[in-house]
């Protein structure tokens, strides 16, 4: 009996970091593909226009559908909005893959959206519940790892799929059927309060619940993101455009982010115990900032992949301190709501990211916008270094770690 117990923790345990795997890269796994994308159907107008909405409209939706999905995982339950969210993943992410008309592509990629927006939810939340404390810190930075993982692993295999057939990487979002089978089995429903009177979308009694300190988070998780995107819409276009650079080595660049945003990640528990929140933040940026300007500043397809790898040491640690942080403010009944919320947030950042990056495109160019980006995100961190700073310093100096832990 005892056996069969470990061994559905594990099972369920795999299954959140497996489904973590296809949330944040659901987007980008075609990212790759684009420049073929773009030439199939280049007798439309605006054909690259188009394209790109193929890799960004997700993420639109995910911020249109996030709250609502949110509001069923605390109606309804986490678990079922769970399994729907993976059966919906595959429908709708392979509908690339024998589909001819682009803007029919473009609808399954908005029912894909949908279906990102309540997979990642539903997990987040259900880590939330699952565990506490340090447990919680770990099992985020584990998340975060295999989000990571997820875009290493299915980006690199979406380009050499592209090189083949621009159709065949929509084939890779039929992996969440195997996710699917394994939390049939093991995720169970989380005991929890539920807020009197029921859970609202929106209300000024839900409004009146929400900890200040949230709306801050979510900010933060706007801009992040928005940031973050810069590399999977805009780099395919800056690396193709290298004489000799195959869709294939644009899909290796791409995920050689998650390379380092690994290691980052897996040790995500070790800083937040020396570290807060904010000034945690203010390092993701600095260490952007450092990738950003050597791309900026690069003049080969090596200096690029340089530059994704330091972006990538930051990037790691971003999913997994905006996750947590939401998590510990929010108050457990509507975990799930405030939670939906955050995604609206981060992928909302992530379709903005193209068109708040175009001023800074055209007046700068698109190698100088990102050095542009750098020099902003440092400004950003000294606010943050300064924000986080309660006894960092003395701590270190005293070689004493408060663990804040904010259980």
């Amino acid at each position: 009996m005892m056996n069969t117990m470990v061994g559905y923790e594990g099972l369920r345990r795999a299954s959140l970091l497996l489904g973590s795997t296809l949330t944040v890269m659901a987007g980008a796994i075609i990212s790759p593909a684009l420049p073929e994308i773009s030439r199939a159907f280049s007798h439309l107008p605006d054909a690259e226009l188009l394209s790109k909405l193929i890799l960004t409209l997700p993420a639109l939706f995910i911020a249109l559908l996030a709250p609502v999905a949110g509001y069923f995982v605390d109606w309804s339950g986490r678990r079922s909005v769970l399994l729907f969210s993976l059966l919906l993943y595959a429908a709708a992410g392979t509908t690339g893959a024998y589909l001819s008309n682009i803007y029919l592509i473009l609808a399954g990629r908005a029912l894909l959206g949908m279906a990102v927006g309540a997979l990642m939810t539903s997990v987040i939340t259900l880590i939330g519940d699952y565990f506490e404390g340090r447990k919680r810190s770990t099992f985020m930075g584990y998340q975060a790892a295999f989000a990571s993982t997820g875009g290493l692993v299915f980006i690199t295999v979406g380009g050499y799929l592209a090189g083949l057939h621009w159709r065949f990487p929509f084939l890779i979002y039929t992996f969440s059927l195997v996710i699917f089978v394994m939390a049939l089995v093991s995720v169970y429903e989380p005991e929890r309060i539920k807020p009197a009177g029921g859970v609202r979308l929106i209300s000024r009694t839900l409004i009146k619940m929400i900890p200040l300190q949230v709306w801050w988070v979510y900010l933060i998780a706007f801009f992040s993101f928005a940031v973050f995107y810069m590399i999977p819409v805009q780099m395919p276009f800056m690396l193709s455009a290298i004489e000799g650079v195959t869709s294939t080595q644009v899909g290796v660049a791409i995920a050689c982010m998650n390379i380092t945003a690994m290691a980052t990640a897996f040790n995500y528990s070790r800083v937040k115990k020396r570290l807060d929140f904010p000034f945690i933040m203010g390092l993701v940026y600095i260490l952007v900032a450092a990738g950003y300007v050597i791309i900026g500043l690069s003049t080969s397809y090596g200096m690029m992949v340089a530059g994704i790898l330091v972006c990538g040491t930051g990037f790691g640690m971003q999913m997994a301190n905006v996750n947590l942080w939401l998590v510990q403010l929010a108050p457990s009944m509507i975990r799930g709501t405030l939670v939906g919320y955050l995604n609206l947030f981060i992928f909302l950042g992530m379709f903005m990211s193209p068109v708040l990056l175009q001023p800074l495109v055209l007046v700068f160019g698109l190698y100088h916008s990102f050095v542009v980006v750098g020099l902003l995100l440092v400004c950003i961190s000294i606010v943050l270094f300064y924000t986080g700073k309660q006894n960092v310093w003395k701590s270190a100096l005293n070689n004493t770690w408060p663990d804040r832990d904010y259980s």
